[in-house]
């Protein structure tokens, strides 16, 4: 599901790369956070996903959007 949050502005910040963060999982099902990463280390969540495919997907067209790369992690396993 796509995440439209007011509260985070990207208005003057430099995007550096986008987050595709594993953040849940039990059994076979799996919760994948999607967000905008700033030079500065915050974020802005731009997705929420149970398919990784949906998720690398709209990481993929931001990152394109925003011309970085996408770095994905298993926050899950931490």
């Amino acid at each position: 599901m796509r995440i439209t949050s007011n509260e985070v502005s990207a208005e003057g910040k430099t995007v550096v790369r986008v987050r595709v963060d594993r953040i849940g999982a039990a059994g076979d099902r799996e919760l994948w956070w999607v967000a905008l990463a700033f030079e500065d280390e915050t974020t802005k969540p731009e997705g929420m996903f149970t398919d990784k495919a949906q998720a690398l997907g709209l990481a993929g067209t931001l990152a394109s959007e925003w011309g970085v790369q996408v770095a994905l992690t298993d926050s899950a396993l931490a």
